[in-house]
């Protein structure tokens, strides 16, 4: 709790909370950035599924925007810890906010580890392939509502 008392009040912290436009700016880049890592998710995830971008194999089609991929969530995480760090004290209680950085976390770790793995290779149309891509989109949009419910917790 004393490191996040801390982040609550660095210069960087108070000027966001304190200023009518810097919160909301950094929002729009939270949320852009959100939708570019959901539209990534979601046409891999599809292509375990046979649906969408069907000239491309799905390692071929992964490798091709795993850089998007990283580029949104890069942004994402820095704008959010932007975000997170102007309201500190009022996030780390707040239950929306802890279940929403659970699900993140898993959806990393998955994301970086058996989505990868999954990815890599021409398992699109098994069964394994298709629930790894269920897991993946579950994970994702549960951080998505997460987010999403913090306003209102």
């Amino acid at each position: 709790m004393s490191l996040v008392q801390w982040l609550g009040h660095t210069a960087i912290a108070q000027a966001i909370h304190n200023s009518s436009w810097l919160f909301p700016f950094i929002e729009i880049f939270h949320l852009l950035a959100l939708g570019l890592l959901g539209g990534t998710v979601i046409l891999v995830d599809l292509r375990f599924f046979g649906l969408g971008m069907n000239g491309k194999a799905l390692p071929e089609l992964s490798r091709d925007i795993w850089p998007w991929t990283m580029l949104s969530l890069t942004v994402m995480i820095v704008s959010g810890f932007l975000l997170f760090m102007s309201e500190a004290v009022k996030m780390y209680g707040n239950q929306a906010f802890q279940f929403k950085m659970l699900f993140l976390a898993l959806a990393l770790i998955f994301t970086f580890t058996v989505h990868r793995r999954f990815t890599g290779a021409e398992t699109g149309a098994s069964l394994s392939g298709k629930v790894v891509a269920l897991i993946s989109m579950a994970l994702w949009t549960c951080v998505g509502l997460g987010g999403r419910a913090i306003g209102f917790v």
